[in-house]
């Protein structure tokens, strides 16, 4: 969906992170996971504003790279009985890892809203 030039380009940098299409391909699921219509279409309207939330979200957890690790060691299981330290971050919801830059176009461009209507579709 979005390339290295693609990153490079709107974030102004030599190179893209080394694990860009890891990145990319977590970073899609997240906002898969978020949005409340469907990803768009390139002939949407609001197609090229859904690749910036992508490379911000890739960003983001370039940045934020804990977000996307899994801190399961901090508990133990006794048979039946389970115990998880209360500190423990949940990586489990993923509103809490989309990048809040990446929240304000998809909400801009109508994706994030329950109600009827927006680019999507069109």
């Amino acid at each position: 969906m979005v390339t290295e030039q693609d990153y490079e380009e709107y974030f102004g940098v030599d190179t893209a992170p080394s694990n860009f299409s890891r990145l990319e391909f977590l970073s899609l699921n997240t906002i898969k996971s978020n949005i409340t219509k469907s990803v768009p279409k390139e002939t949407c309207l609001c197609y090229e504003d859904f690749k910036k939330a992508l490379l911000e979200q890739i960003n983001f957890y370039d940045i934020n790279s804990d977000l996307i690790t899994n801190e399961s060691t901090s508990g133990y299981t006794l048979g039946s009985y389970s115990e998880s330290a209360s500190n423990k971050k949940e990586t489990s919801k993923s509103i809490d890892r989309l990048s809040p830059a990446a929240y304000e176009i998809l909400l801009s461009c109508g994706l994030l809203e329950s109600s009827l209507g927006g680019c999507c579709l069109w």
